[in-house]
């Protein structure tokens, strides 16, 4: 069963939004990390990713092994559309889970939670 797209005009709005966000909020802290990243993984790029009807926020982070090719990637924040241009908002919990904190969301209004909580900023 093939699953419907996301409308256009829904999709450019989500798509517009990160771009300024993730970069005005993250591109200090990654760039200090790259100065000093410590004996540990470390991130290295924010970045958003469409898969399917779920948007997600993604980390790129650096091994500890500091080879490019061993980096990683990491999907934190997750918006799902169900329908009617709402959207279930979820965040990846340490338990390898998702746990879905609000049901029913427009897009602005996750953008606002993502914003406002940082439980989904992607690196903290």
């Amino acid at each position: 069963m093939t699953t419907p797209a996301i409308p256009s005009l829904l999709q450019q709005q989500v798509d517009r939004w990160p771009a300024e966000w993730l970069q005005s909020k993250f591109s200090r802290l990654l760039k200090l990390r790259a100065l000093d990243p410590g004996p540990f993984n470390y991130p290295i790029e924010v970045f958003p990713e469409w898969r399917g009807k779920a948007f997600y926020l993604c980390v790129r982070y650096r091994a500890r092994s500091r080879r490019p090719e061993d980096d990683f990637i990491v999907r934190h924040t997750r918006m799902t559309l169900t329908g009617f241009g709402r959207f279930d908002l979820a965040y990846f919990r340490h338990t390898n889970k998702w746990f879905t904190f609000y049901r029913g969301l427009t897009a602005a209004e996750c953008f606002r939670e993502i914003e406002g909580n940082e439980v989904f900023w992607p690196t903290t």
